[in-house]
């Protein structure tokens, strides 16, 4: 074989490995997140979905707002879909990530919450997802006990007399 040859036949080789792995990237990409055929945890998603946020919105719509909200700033997003995972008996973990474009780096915020099937109870698991949560729903404080101040720990604070409470023009200060 002459070197010619063996040039033009290593460039066909280089340029068919290419439309190969073009072709191969092009369609055959990996299908999204599959939501389970359970019928338990397809009422763990709606139960969070369909549940109110405390700006009076479902969860769904919230999250959808946060995300349109994104997308009128020009900010680059990545909305993954919503997931739901089996923890347990009738215990569900229901999930939905948004990433954002910082100003360096991405931001990557997970909407989370626990699924009780048997009580059909949501309980808040991630930080981003207590902002959407109504107040009456999220946890205790922790040490929340020490945290309110007592009626006998109370400051006083001394009441001004009328005669102390004149300045130097005599009006009353409040």
């Amino acid at each position: 074989m002459s070197t010619q040859f063996k040039k033009i036949f290593g460039y066909l080789l280089v340029v068919f490995l290419v439309i190969g792995f073009f072709v191969l990237y092009r369609y055959v990409q990996p299908t999204g997140y599959q939501l389970p055929d359970d019928p338990l945890a397809m009422e763990a998603l709606e139960l969070v979905k369909k549940h109110r946020s405390r700006e009076g919105y479902t969860l769904d719509e919230a999250v959808q707002l946060m995300v349109d909200d994104l997308k009128s700033k020009g900010i680059p997003f990545r909305e993954g879909d919503w997931q739901v995972k089996a923890q347990g008996e009738d215990k569900y973990m229901v999930r939905k990530i948004v990433r954002e474009k910082g100003s360096v780096e991405w931001i990557e915020r997970e909407y989370a919450w626990r699924v009780d099937s048997k009580e059909k109870s949501i309980r808040v698991i991630s930080l981003a997802a207590q902002q959407l949560m109504p107040f009456e729903n999220l946890p205790p404080l922790p040490h929340g006990d020490q945290i309110s101040s007592l009626p006998h720990r109370m400051l006083k604070v001394p009441v001004l007399t009328n005669v102390e409470g004149k300045s130097a023009n005599g009006v009353l200060l409040t």
